[in-house]
């Protein structure tokens, strides 16, 4: 039952998310791009922190000091759940989008939002679409549009990690931009146990940035195995 409320209520919600942005459409051509963005970034906000409250759950942040002033930066982490998205979004503390499978362009609503932040979305099954989506994806990121990367590929569905997959950091190194690692947890249980909504503790945390200089940085294997390893342990401590 709880569910079935939670449903019509975020039906109505998603309804507002539209007039706000018809509102949003108009309203841009009036004012600056920056003012723009600022309001993107407050209405997402809104929207991430509303589709995660209105479960019950609760979310702690750490580590948010290590997130740098710079804009050319790609957030590196685990994925649980489907409300992964809206806790980036409601908590990170920045308007950051993503690199979304393209059968989400489909929905209405979400999709146009999505666009505002921007996401980039990916065909999976054509290797040179996906190509054109990374340099795409890279040309944002080097804008000064933060993207979330989950290298798994997947959601785990669980607090155990998947393997990153080979060539998954390609996009942050392409544009030259700063890793910030981060570790998220328990937003499986909001939905991922039975297919019903669910209050859960949901926590993420920020961990120390790595930089383009860095030695690391250039060696893509130690890259990729420091930065699974270091999440991992990360997610075992939350």
């Amino acid at each position: 039952m709880l569910s079935f409320l939670w449903k019509v209520f975020y039906v109505l919600f998603m309804l507002l998310c539209m007039v706000a942005l018809c509102i949003h459409y108009i309203i841009r051509w009036f004012i600056p791009y920056k003012v723009g963005r600022r309001l993107i970034y407050h209405w997402v906000r809104f929207w991430g922190r509303v589709t995660v409250l209105s479960t019950g759950s609760r979310v702690e942040v750490s580590g948010l000091e290590h997130v740098p002033a710079e804009r050319n930066l790609c957030l590196v982490g685990n994925h649980q759940s489907l409300f992964d998205i809206p806790t980036l979004l409601g908590w990170a503390g920045i308007p950051a989008g993503f690199i979304a499978k393209q059968e989400l362009r489909k929905i209405p609503i979400l999709s146009q939002w999505m666009q505002q932040l921007p996401c980039v979305f990916i065909n999976r099954k054509n290797a040179r679409e996906a190509m054109k989506s990374f340099q795409e994806s890279a040309a944002v990121m080097k804008a000064g549009n933060p993207i979330v990367l989950f290298p798994e590929g997947t959601r785990a569905k669980s607090d155990t990690m998947g393997a990153f997959k080979p060539g998954s950091l390609k996009l942050p190194q392409m544009a030259g931009a700063i890793i910030l690692p981060f570790a998220i947890k328990g937003t499986w249980q909001v939905h991922e146990i039975d297919g019903k909504f669910h209050s859960a503790k949901i926590k993420l945390c920020f961990m120390p940035p790595i930089y383009p200089e860095d030695d690391i940085y250039k060696d893509k294997d130690a890259l990729i195995q420091k930065l699974h390893s270091d999440i991992e342990s990360k997610l075992a401590l939350l």
